[in-house]
C-alpha cells in the first residue's frame, strides 16, 4: 500500500461527498468560458493588427472579456471535498485544508438581485447562499444552490460543533 500523502490527506482516502457546481451549470460555464476565451483571442488579434485609433478599445474589450473568462474558470472550479475529519476547499489557484472542527458555523442567506431596465420594467432574481465561517467569524468560503451536496456539509458542521460541546460539558 503506497502512502503518499497529497495535501496531508492519503491518496486512496475517497472523499465522502464533493460539493461542485450541478451538472447543467457546469455545461453552461463550459460553453461560456470557450465563448469567453474566444472572443479573448480574437479581439487580442485584432488589436494588435488594427491601427492605433482602436487599439485602445480592442485592447481595453480584450481585458474585460478576460476577465470574465477567468471569472468563468474559477466558478467552474470551485469544489470542497469531504473527507473523514478534513475539508478541501478548491478554487482555480487556491487550496485550503481545513479540519471539520474549524467549521464553526453556516449562515443561510437568501440574496436577491434586482435590475432595473429604465424604461418602468424591472426583473428580479435571487439565490440562496449557504456562507461557513470559522470560530473566530471569519468566512471560509461560500456556495449558492448552483451546488450540490451543500446541506450535507451543513448537517456534518453542525454536529461536530454539537459533539464538541457535548465533549466540553462532560469534562
Amino acid at each position: 500500500m503506497d502512502l503518499k500523502k497529497k495535501s496531508n490527506i492519503l491518496a486512496e482516502e475517497e472523499p465522502k461527498y464533493i460539493i461542485s457546481l450541478k451538472e447543467g451549470y457546469r455545461i453552461l460555464h463550459i460553453i461560456m468560458s470557450i465563448l469567453f476565451l474566444s472572443c479573448t483571442l480574437y479581439f487580442g488579434m485584432i488589436s494588435f493588427r488594427a491601427g492605433t485609433d482602436t487599439m485602445v478599445f480592442d485592447i481595453g474589450f480584450t481585458g474585460i472579456v478576460f476577465v470574465f473568462f477567468i471569472y468563468t474558470l474559477n466558478g467552474m472550479t470551485k469544489r470542497c471535498e469531504r473527507y473523514k475529519e478534513k475539508v478541501v476547499y478548491s478554487c482555480l489557484f487556491t487550496k485550503r485544508e481545513y479540519n471539520l472542527s474549524d467549521i464553526a458555523s453556516s449562515n443561510e442567506k437568501i440574496e436577491e438581485f434586482y435590475k432595473d431596465y429604465g424604461d418602468g420594467n424591472v426583473s428580479s432574481s435571487w439565490d440562496k447562499v449557504t456562507t461557513f465561517y470559522n470560530k473566530q467569524g471569519e468566512k471560509l468560503f461560500k456556495f449558492g444552490l448552483a451546488y450540490d451536496n451543500v446541506q450535507l456539509l451543513v448537517r456534518d458542521a453542525k454536529n461536530t460543533q454539537r459533539s464538541i460541546s457535548n465533549q466540553k460539558k462532560k469534562n
